[in-house]
């Protein structure tokens, strides 16, 4: 018996020349009667695209709080670019935050905080507009903290609590009593917003009323290790319920004969605790 034979087909397939390939590109479309050119819509996206590029080259940034060398009008968190009256010629290092007269705030804190320049008067300053616009605090807490002066003025305090801690070289607590005082008590905090900053090297930091016609209110402020080498804590036009001060050094040339640390007579108070202790500081 013979074998059978079986011929396959030889099948050969010619694939098409992409690279060859070419699209024909319209030269613009219709719509309505006009004709918009495509070459026309490149050069508007080649534009957009120039344009995003030179405003992330340009290393433009939006300031916002705690940023140094701004001021900050609340309850916003975004910025502008000050000037340093004194240095106008240095860039400014100064935390400036203005409060509208009737904001409330829940918290504002400052924590590790290195303050001081020389020439600068103040490193840190609370002042309301007038005896009558005050920046009104519940509770204000110092602690851990160092100034070479610190000065009370012109204001109410319901209750200062000054722990043993509290060292100055010299101080001055003549403050006047009166059962008028008011224990401020900030209540519902709906609506407020808050200002916290920590681990900031600042030449000063400025908490200011910047309109008249109410208080400022504020729940709590606090500073905790919060030390300047140079320039003052003062406090004008304020009402605080209780003012708690531990572990706080004041002093700037070590001699306890002459005071650093001042409660004035324009303050009046309900009740004070004073165990402040008088030893040769000099902060430096």
């Amino acid at each position: 018996m013979k074998d059978k034979k079986f011929n396959v087909p030889n099948l050969r397939m010619r694939l098409p020349r992409f690279w060859n390939f070419r699209l024909p590109l319209p030269g613009g479309v219709h719509l309505g009667g006009g004709k918009l050119i495509l070459g026309s819509m490149s050069m508007v996206a080649l534009g957009f695209i120039a344009s995003m590029f030179v405003l992330i080259s340009s290393g433009d940034q939006q300031i916002s709080f705690p940023m140094t060398g701004a001021s900050y009008d609340a309850p916003g968190h975004i910025g502008s670019r000050i000037v340093d009256e004194e240095f106008p010629a240095e860039q400014s290092q100064t935390l400036q935050l203005n409060i509208p007269a009737n904001t409330r705030i829940k918290e504002i804190t400052f924590e590790n905080i290195s303050l001081g320049k020389f020439g600068l008067v103040d490193s840190f300053q609370i002042s309301g507009s007038s005896t009558t616009d005050l920046i009104t605090i519940g509770t204000v807490i110092i602690e851990d903290s160092e100034f070479p002066t610190m000065d009370w003025a012109n204001g109410d305090i319901y209750s200062i609590v000054a722990t043993t801690s509290v060292e100055a070289a010299g101080h001055t607590f003549s403050p006047t009593m009166s059962s008028s005082t008011n224990d401020v008590v900030v209540g519902s905090s709906r609506g407020s917003t808050s200002y916290i900053a920590k681990d900031m090297i600042v030449d000063r930091i400025l908490i200011l009323q910047s309109t008249t016609g109410g208080d400022v209110i504020i729940e709590t402020l606090t500073l905790k290790n919060v030390d300047a080498f140079a320039g003052a804590f003062n406090a004008d036009y304020f009402e605080i319920g209780t003012l708690i001060l531990r572990n706080l050094k004041v002093g700037d040339d070590g001699e306890i004969d002459s005071s650093d640390f001042y409660i004035n007579n324009s303050v009046n108070i309900n009740n004070i605790l004073d165990g402040v202790q008088d030893k040769p500081i000099f902060i430096r």
